[in-house]
């Protein structure tokens, strides 16, 4: 049996879990764990900021008695560029030529400039008729790769795989062996960033980040109330956008960022139906730390008319009730790390 952890650093949280492959999408909980992250964290290209960070990522992994040696790590979607795009059925030889052209079309860096990687995720066909392949191609800036490689190098880790962050958690929240897959909207809520996508058959057709996250939220109380962010993030925790609390008065504050998370919600639902009239997204997943705000699932639900879920990435994970006390509360959080360890190399 295949031992897997799954690493994701984030801008706030440094998340791991480790799980052991018992089964066809079945699994044990073997170490799970979360610190904050440095507050220069993934992003700065400084040295002694990445010293910092490997070893708060060293001590965590230590004090969770984790040993292994090679992880899977995420990618943020702002430093990723991620795109469904439509070939015609090719040869294997044409298919990588076809797909680089399609690259430049939609990739603002020189492709000398990134680590490009694609997958034939399905099958569909344009207007007039014929048939396409879909692919997912995602491509990552060399300069951004170099720098995680050089964290894990610093924290003793080999990568043993990479991917964006939302491809992690569609793995996490949607089961490999359903018969009839439901098509979802996974929507991840970051501290920097939203991420979306829209998973049809089982398999993503649709991706999209907007840089609006649960920081945003934060700065926009700080900045109404006069609070500092400690204060405004206990705040957002404690009210979010739920209207019954104190007047409303969070609830308003929040209101203008969450009707931007809304409106691309909205564009990315419009954009799949018109691709794809005859499917129907039958329910939006929530993930990510700011999955939890009061009265966010219930203003989803209502402004977007999509039944609307906080995800368990926990239903197929064997784990010691003892050990891991209250992690059922914590799913959201760890999905990204969850699909990590989830990912078969």
């Amino acid at each position: 049996m295949k031992t897997v952890l799954g690493l994701d650093i984030g801008s706030q949280f440094i998340k791991y879990v480790q799980l052991e492959h018992t089964g066809r999408d079945q699994y044990r909980l073997l170490s799970v764990g979360m610190a904050p992250s440095p507050s220069k964290g993934i992003a700065s290209e400084a040295s002694i900021d990445q010293e910092t960070l490997a070893a708060t990522v060293k001590k965590l992994l230590k004090d969770g008695g984790v040993h292994q040696k090679e992880a899977n790590v995420a990618l943020p979607e702002t430093n990723v560029f991620t795109r469904i795009i439509q070939v015609p059925p090719l040869s294997e030889r044409e298919l990588a030529s076809a797909i680089r052209w399609e690259a430049e079309q939609y990739i603002p860096l020189p492709l000398e400039e990134v680590n490009m990687d694609f997958s034939i995720v399905g099958e569909s066909k344009d207007k007039d008729g014929n048939k396409k392949l879909e692919i997912l191609l995602v491509a990552g800036p060399k300069i951004v790769i170099e720098r995680y490689q050089k964290i894990m190098d610093l924290i003793g880790l080999e990568v043993e795989g990479m991917e964006t962050e939302i491809i992690s958690a569609s793995r996490a929240l949607l089961p490999k062996n359903l018969e009839k897959p439901p098509t979802v909207m996974v929507i991840n809520l970051g501290a920097q960033t939203t991420d979306l996508s829209i998973l049809r058959a089982g398999v993503i057709s649709f991706t999209r980040s907007i840089p609006t996250g649960g920081g945003s939220f934060t700065k926009a109380l700080a900045q109404d109330f006069n609070f500092s962010l400690t204060q405004a993030e206990e705040y957002k925790k404690a009210y979010g956008l739920d209207k019954s609390k104190i007047e409303g008065k969070v609830y308003n504050s929040l209101q203008p960022i969450f009707s931007v998370i809304v409106e691309e919600i909205k564009r990315a639902g419009v954009f799949f139906q018109n691709k794809y009239p005859d499917e129907t997204i039958s329910a939006i997943i929530l993930s990510g730390g700011a999955a939890k705000l009061p009265g966010l699932v219930t203003n989803l639900a209502e402004t977007t008319g999509i039944e609307t879920q906080v995800g368990n990435p926990w239903t197929r994970i064997v784990k010691d009730p003892k050990r891991f006390v209250n992690l059922d509360e914590e799913g959201a959080i760890f999905v990204v790390a969850i699909g990590l360890a989830m990912r078969e190399v």
